[in-house]
């Protein structure tokens, strides 16, 4: 039986101004200068509750992963943010002679609530220990995966382990519901609660429409299906001889069977390679260049690569697996198709471009942004 509380329902105002049912908040896990999503959400969070009345503090990893288990390039990134809120670099996950550090810190900071940031479970060993020795505050474990997308070895203990812990777990999509429900004992998946992956409150940046421009945008993986996406341009092109795809981000693992892809279908003259880390400075232009993101995913549970797109204004075409769907209004927002399918890729994206359908998914977009913004899950991370 699946249980969970979805916020995307909740129409309730809570009088934040008057009384904060949790004061002093402490984040645990990756936060500036780590680089990437886990990190941006945290401390997009921390910063909405701080906004809302309370006050927050991130208690941030010294390292974060072994040089053995990250591929290549900086872990960190340098960002001047105005109004920064409180970060201490308190310990290393994999180094458990440090984990007492993490302990020490947070409960000299005593915490109402301490919200734990869950993806992986190379990292739960850490948290279980953390959390079993937090014991005069709530604990909140925020869920962007419950069942990784690779295989770690002792990850299904690891993760009970540290789950188990928490008080209520907040999860992002509803297949992380699912998984929760299948993967955990029922007396951890009663703490789940639904909550939504937010889109930044900024002002749309204007959609440069001259060029036909589609977009695979983030970290590359194989079940991102980045190669599902390269073997539907040929059928584009034929529809849409100008089309241009480009790939804006950081390959983990190897490359050279994506080049090799390109030169056998013979597409090199329609695909920009940019296989690097991509910062938040350098995302608006990637994102104002494009009329349509994709995400040609073979397994998902949410992305922030969405949160994204929509933060620009653009629109997006993803498979329908785990929870994108949830993200998706088709036809107003993005589009849906099959997954493990080039032609159907390729014929969405024809659609899209005949049907001049960008400036209506513009509109529904931003109406998108109005209901699911920053403010509105710290205000639910309140009401728990």
């Amino acid at each position: 039986m699946d249980f969970y509380i979805d916020v995307k329902l909740l129409s309730v105002h809570l009088p934040f101004m008057e009384s904060l049912k949790y004061k002093r908040i402490a984040f645990l896990g990756p936060a500036p200068p780590f680089r990437g999503g886990i990190s941006n959400f945290g401390y997009n969070l921390a910063i909405a509750l701080r906004d809302v009345g309370a006050e927050v503090k991130l208690f941030n990893f010294v390292r974060q992963y072994p040089a053995l288990i990250f591929p290549g390039g900086s872990q960190t990134e340098l960002v001047e943010r105005n109004d920064q809120p409180d970060i201490e670099a308190v310990y290393t996950p994999y180094l458990p002679w440090t984990w007492g550090k993490a302990v020490k810190a947070i409960k000299q900071y005593q915490p109402d609530l301490l919200i734990i940031s869950y993806w992986l479970p190379f990292f739960a060993p850490s948290y279980a220990f953390i959390a079993s020795q937090i014991k005069d505050c709530r604990i909140f474990f925020l869920a962007h995966n419950i069942e990784s997308h690779e295989r770690w070895p002792l990850g299904s203990l690891f993760r009970k382990l540290a789950l188990g812990k928490a008080d209520q777990i907040i999860l992002l999509s509803k297949a992380c519901q699912v998984q929760l429900n299948k993967l955990l004992p029922n007396r951890v998946a009663l703490r789940g609660v639904l909550g939504f992956h937010p889109i930044e409150e900024k002002e749309a940046v204007a959609v440069k429409t001259e060029n036909k421009q589609i977009l695979f945008f983030g970290l590359i993986k194989p079940y991102k299906g980045l190669d599902l996406l390269l073997m539907a341009i040929p059928l584009i092109i034929k529809e849409i001889p100008d089309i241009k795809l480009v790939v804006a981000g950081a390959v983990y693992g190897e490359s050279e069977s994506y080049y090799k892809l390109i030169d056998d279908l013979g597409i090199k003259r329609s695909v920009e390679l940019q296989f690097r880390y991509i910062s938040d400075n350098e995302m608006a232009d990637f994102f104002s260049r494009s009329q349509l993101c994709i995400l040609p995913y073979r397994t998902a549970t949410q992305s922030g690569v969405i949160a994204n797109a929509y933060s620009f204004g653009v629109p997006v075409l993803a498979t329908d697996v785990g929870g994108l769907k949830e993200y998706i209004e088709p036809g107003r927002t993005g589009y849906l198709v099959a997954p493990e399918d080039p032609v159907a890729l390729a014929e969405a994206v024809v659609e899209h471009y005949r049907s001049n359908a960008l400036e209506s998914m513009r509109i529904s977009i931003a109406e998108y942004r109005k209901r699911y913004s920053w403010q509105k899950l710290a205000e639910f991370v309140q009401g728990l």
